[in-house]
């Protein structure tokens, strides 16, 4: 039986051909991935200060002082995941970029995405379509970002299934942005391209899953997805 082509890209290891209900229309907005990341936070934070309440009056039969401490980390954190929602929603909806950092370390609600696709599964949310609307809200935040072009080491990678002539006309503009172009046939080969010229960004073009992968890898690196 032959397998069906998605999108881009290679077919996935492991995957043979069908489609489920829920994977026939992966196309999602941002509002989805954020949702359930408001979602996924309040679940921590109520985690979190559920495990305290229970844990606290031993702590402080040990020591006051100790669990006045930890329990100042603990709002820290919750603190601390709202005001990066809160800062990834002002750059979306502005299109200004409100990334905070914590000495040279930017933090992003990337950090959350396992969870998140998880926390949709148990929804019926589908892995693709999360992974869709995730990959829409970190190319918006990218974008937010102030670009020096010509300033930037700025790497494309293309999948080996595009045409000729799409191919061409992205080679094309590469060369007016100065951009470093490579067809890599997968992930491996692409990570090892990344490590090696180390760029600025990376622009990729494959499919979801592994664009969302790719996302996840490089962390430190911003990553525009197509």
């Amino acid at each position: 039986m032959k397998v069906k082509d998605r999108k881009l890209g290679d077919e996935w290891v492991g995957w043979d051909g069908k489609l489920s209900k829920t994977e026939v229309n992966v196309e999602a907005g941002k509002r989805l991935f954020l949702g359930f990341s408001l979602l996924g936070i309040l679940i921590i934070a109520m985690s979190t200060m559920f495990v305290w309440y229970m844990i606290k009056p031993r702590i402080f039969q040990w020591s006051g002082g100790v669990a006045d401490i930890l329990e100042k980390v603990v709002f820290v954190i919750i603190g601390l995941l709202l005001i990066i929602f809160l800062q990834t929603v002002l750059s979306i909806v502005t299109r200004r970029n409100f990334n905070i950092k914590i000495g040279k370390r930017k933090i992003s609600i990337t950090f959350l995405v396992s969870f998140i696709l998880t926390l949709g599964s148990k929804f019926n949310i589908s892995y693709d379509r999360m992974g869709n609307s995730f990959i829409k809200v970190s190319n918006s935040l990218i974008r937010s970002k102030r670009w020096q072009t010509g300033k930037e080491k700025i790497v494309i990678l293309l999948p080996r299934c595009l045409t000729r002539p799409i191919r061409d006309q992205i080679k094309s503009i590469a060369q007016k942005y100065q951009c470093l172009i490579y067809t890599v046939p997968g992930g491996e080969l692409a990570r090892k391209i990344i490590s090696e010229q180390k760029p600025s960004a990376v622009i990729g073009v494959a499919c979801e899953r592994d664009l969302l992968a790719g996302i996840k890898d490089v962390k430190s690196i911003p990553v525009i997805a197509y």
